[in-house]
């Protein structure tokens, strides 16, 4: 009957023992941060500027301070409850902002800003989108490059030289005299460079595989950008048809040269046309009318960016 003998290790005095393996820096100092863990984007910026630091954020707070002061001040004016426009108001009232909706010139001209705004956002979309989708097919840097710099041309042309040069090509047409359509369709074109800059960084992204893929299954052009290039890039899309409207809704100089005589004047043109007259506490509330529907067009802009950025991939 055989016996089990139970084995021993036995340590070879020739050969080094391992050293015990020791703690990690994570473990011997909790509630450390890693040098693995990746930084903030706050402590990344840091480094980066690094002694310029202190200088970038003095720079961000004085201009947030001359963003924010005269909104604050022009707020607080437009609650007075007195006669003229004082700092600190006289108590507290919306007796200007009852005046300024009981009035029908203010209201129409309101009304006649959003109807203007809303047909240039329109064409200056359509036109900024059909720019945008043509230039990412366009493969010709002979042609490219002069054709981005024309459709970002309006953004460097004085507005003044563009109403007078209009002004003169209304006054040249009798049929156009009596008509908005050179105020919306110069509104557009103030309009378009910034759908048009959106769409094309957004289409810089999407992957050129999936319209050649889309192309081989048979599909034309049209399919193509109906069901796989729009649907990527509707978010942007939004975005920029609200940069446009409020570029459109708060242009004064078109308003000045293009209104027919007799017309309806808009938002805008009406508040300076009242500053002219007398800064009341009911401009006041009519420029802080206008503020509200500036940062509501960019409060949606940013709420879609957002939004794309949180859907996943």
């Amino acid at each position: 009957m055989s016996s089990t003998v139970p084995t021993q290790s036995v340590t070879d005095p020739s050969v080094p023992a391992r050293p015990a393996p020791q703690p990690s820096a994570r473990l011997a100092a909790p509630g450390r941060r890693g040098p693995a863990e990746p930084q903030s984007r706050a402590a990344q910026a840091r480094l980066a500027l690094g002694p310029l630091w202190v200088l970038a954020v003095a720079a961000a707070a004085l201009l947030c301070c001359f963003l924010l002061l005269p909104f604050a001040v022009l707020l607080t004016t437009s609650w007075t409850g007195g006669e003229f426009l004082t700092f600190p108001p006289q108590g507290f009232s919306l007796r200007w902002y009852q005046a300024l909706f009981a009035d029908t010139m203010w209201t129409s001209s309101f009304w006649m800003s959003i109807g203007v705004a809303s047909v240039a956002t329109l064409v200056a979309t359509a036109l900024g989108a059909s720019a945008a989708l043509a230039m990412a097919r366009l493969r010709s840097a002979r042609w490219s490059r002069p054709l981005r710099t024309l459709f970002v041309l309006p953004m460097a042309i004085p507005l003044v030289a563009y109403a007078l040069g209009l002004y003169d090509v209304v006054l040249r047409l009798p049929a156009l005299q009596t008509s908005l359509a050179p105020l919306v369709l110069g509104e557009a074109v103030i309009a378009f460079p910034v759908v048009f800059v959106l769409l094309s960084g957004a289409l810089a992204r999407v992957d050129p595989a999936l319209r050649s893929a889309a192309q081989t299954m048979g599909a034309r052009w049209p399919t193509v950008v109906w069901r796989v290039e729009l649907p990527l890039l509707r978010g942007t899309l939004a975005a920029g048809a609200l940069f446009a409207f409020n570029s459109a809704f708060d242009e004064v100089v078109l308003s000045v040269f293009l209104i027919p005589p007799g017309q309806t004047a808009t938002f805008p043109l009406q508040m300076l046309n009242a500053s002219r007259e007398a800064i009341s506490p009911m401009l006041t509330a009519a420029s802080t009318l206008v503020s509200f529907v500036a940062l509501a067009v960019l409060g949606g802009a940013g709420l879609l960016n957002r939004r794309k950025e949180s859907r996943p991939s």
